[in-house]
């Protein structure tokens, strides 16, 4: 029994690194600029495909989602960091204000900030998990927001533990920071997937 967990565990380990580094390999062949969006999508739709067995997270298959989606992903990766972009640069600007009502300013701007990075991996899932177009996958992404609050937070809450942990050990970066972000994407987003599911088995 602890044998087998043992090497659930490995496996899935394993498919992590795996895609991380199909990440970044992606991404440097993209020219980074061009590559981060592509890459996200490509290593999403593998561990999708892959069903935490790392005889499915093959390269060339990889390679193939990237091509596939290299325009689209980059069209999605780049609305949601140009906003990200905008709601950073008018934080910054705040800064050199004074007064109650900018810290007021301040916490809606931090909490459209995190919930753009929510929306943008959840977009990001659902996309990818039932491949709809941008729109409505955004619609969909709004109602999984609006539909369970809590959750988001939960989300929100096991993305910065990454991030911390990999800052803390910037090893994780390179070896699994991105496709476990992937995967508490996908785990957080279980009930919605369900939900829709059942919608599009009625519709």
């Amino acid at each position: 029994m602890l044998g087998k967990m043992s090497q659930k565990v490995f496996v899935q380990v394993y498919v992590m690194l795996l895609l991380n580094l199909y990440f970044w390999a992606f991404t440097l062949i993209g020219g980074v600029v061009l590559g981060v969006g592509p890459a996200l999508r490509a290593i999403t739709e593998l561990y999708l495909d892959s069903q935490s067995d790392y005889q499915n997270v093959k390269f060339r298959k990889g390679w193939a989602y990237f091509k596939k989606y290299f325009k689209i992903a980059n069209g999605q990766f780049y609305l949601f960091a140009g906003i990200e972009a905008v709601l950073i640069f008018n934080l910054v600007l705040s800064t050199e204000l004074h007064g109650l009502w900018v810290l007021m300013i301040q916490f809606i701007l931090i909490f459209a900030i995190a919930a753009g990075i929510v929306l943008g991996g959840n977009t990001l899932l659902l996309v990818s998990k039932f491949a709809v177009d941008t729109k409505n996958a955004l619609k969909l992404a709004f109602g999984q927001f609006l539909s369970n609050f809590p959750k988001f937070l939960v989300t929100l809450a096991g993305l910065a533990g990454i991030l911390v942990a990999s800052f803390l050990w910037k090893g994780l970066i390179i070896f699994l920071t991105v496709s476990v972000m992937i995967k508490w994407f996908n785990h957080c987003g279980q009930p919605w997937y369900a939900r829709v599911d059942k919608m599009l088995a009625a519709a």
